[in-house]
């Protein structure tokens, strides 16, 4: 139990937390940066690309060579993540994940996003949270960082919200104010801040509206569209006034070669298990692929891959199990699985035997529901295949069986031509002809869900917008 004296001195010291922050020195906020810098890397693994990496330190120390602290030396890293995000940590700790360069299209947006980020280190905004809550684990830290004991937080108390949902407004405001100072005295012009932040405000209205349909949270960029409401007259204000510090004003990197830079950048969840082309899924190292319906969406699963209707109450999913040498299919299933079968048969699929049956209220992501099942057995590889199609309202009846057994029977081995249809996505920078329209692009692209609003806000596009003759744009391949 804390005593009455111990936690009035926490109480001091949380009152006392804005000038205790403000007060920390480099090296202990250097330190605190270097701890947290450790936890990120190992959530979301450095996206390794040697050239486009010191491409980013450069725009980046360009920038922050115009910061109010000369005293800090700031580091870059490109995070193997495909969310939209950048963050900064104390001590210039700044990240940017390559779903956030996917959807710049000139080297100012990038300065735009790296002076940002730059700023919330200068204004210390990380030690500067004041409400109690955020404050406690800002204490923490602080009495960690001070008293040289182990930190009593975890990733998550102080960063993790900020790394989310971002600053208050009122930070997010100064950042832009102060980001926009620094990136026009290092000779880019501010207003890529503004084409920036419409980039955003489109990404996360997609986002808002299949949250809406899938009956799930939005996962928005800082919440970007409380945070920069349209028509803030403070923040265009701002953004013009850094407009007359712009010293020699030159596009450094042209369009075109801005994003030849991002020519070949990975497209997709950094553990991708398989690939999803059109309404087929695709697993090159098994060898083997399903269709599932239109508009239903593909996610990892704990126990292989799944696809889940678009409003998310119906589900397949797809997993492995290790076949023993002398089995049985229906005792296979009600042994190794732990299925009770209410009525089964032993079919062939692709050329292998399989058992074809219903589930009594097997597992599922829904709970016990009855469960449309195929287990398709490859003796050469030791190895079953196990498809499963549950739905969220189901109790004794499969509402959607017809969806389940036609994606059981499309289950194929690969043929050889299915390998190259099957690499992972990338990032292609293709020129726009004549006759190039984004709808064209997006009936070609492995994207499953907004295939065409995806792609123009990546291209600066959107809503409606089509790409010039000649203009280089960027598709998924």
């Amino acid at each position: 139990m804390i005593s009455p004296r111990v936690a009035r001195t926490c109480f001091a010291l949380l009152l006392a937390l804005p000038f205790v922050a403000a007060g920390m020195s480099v090296e202990e906020e250097v330190k605190l940066g270097q701890q947290e810098h450790q936890k990120i890397v190992g959530q979301f693994g450095i996206y390794r690309d040697t050239e486009l990496q010191a491409y980013i330190n450069q725009v980046g120390q360009r920038v922050a060579e115009e910061s109010s602290r000369e005293e800090i030396e700031y580091r870059f890293t490109i995070l193997n993540d495909d969310m939209i995000n950048a963050f900064a940590l104390p001590g210039g700790f700044i990240y940017i994940t390559r779903g956030m360069l996917m959807h710049m299209n000139s080297e100012s947006e990038l300065a735009a996003v790296l002076g940002h980020e730059i700023a919330h280190v200068t204004e210390k905004h990380a030690l500067r949270r004041e409400t109690r809550s955020k404050g406690i684990s800002v204490l923490n830290t602080v009495l960690a960082a001070v008293s040289g004991q182990p930190a009593l937080y975890e990733l998550g108390n102080m960063f993790g919200g900020v790394l989310i949902s971002g600053y208050s407004r009122e930070f997010e405001l100064q950042a832009d104010e102060v980001g926009a100072r620094y990136m026009a005295k290092a000779g880019y012009s501010p207003k890529a801040m503004l084409n920036t932040i419409e980039i955003l405000k489109a990404k996360d209205r997609i986002e808002i509206e299949q949250a809406r349909l899938e009956n799930r949270e939005p996962r928005v960029y800082h919440g970007i569209l409380s945070t920069h409401p349209d028509h803030d007259t403070r923040y265009k204000e701002a953004i013009a006034a850094s407009e007359t510090l712009v010293r020699d004003f030159d596009e450094f990197i042209q369009t075109d070669e801005f994003l030849q830079k991002l020519n070949g950048l990975a497209y997709g969840p950094s553990r991708q298990v398989g690939v999803v082309r059109g309404s087929t899924f695709y697993h090159p190292r098994l060898g083997i692929k399903f269709n599932f319906p239109a508009n239903w969406r593909y996610k990892s699963d704990s126990r292989g891959v799944m696809v889940v209707s678009q409003t998310g109450d119906s589900m397949f999913a797809l997993s492995t199990a290790r076949l023993p040498r002398d089995y049985a299919a229906a005792s296979f299933v009600t042994e190794n699985l732990g299925f009770t079968i209410q009525e089964g048969r032993e079919i062939t699929i692709a050329g292998m035997p399989a058992y074809l049956g219903i589930a009594k209220r097997a597992s599922s992501p829904f709970g016990p529901r009855p469960v449309r099942f195929a287990v398709i057995f490859d003796a050469r590889k030791r190895m079953a295949f196990v498809l499963r199609g549950a739905a969220k309202n189901d109790l004794s009846r499969l509402s959607d069986d017809k969806s389940y057994i036609t994606s059981i029977f499309s289950f194929d081995r690969l043929a050889r031509g299915d390998f190259q249809v099957a690499r992972l996505p990338k990032i292609q920078v293709v020129r726009a002809e004549e006759d190039t329209t984004m709808e064209a692009l997006a009936a070609e692209s492995p994207i499953t869900n907004y295939g065409l609003d995806r792609l123009r806000v990546m291209n600066g596009l959107y809503p409606l917008g089509q790409p010039e003759p000649g203009q280089l744009i960027k598709i998924v391949n």
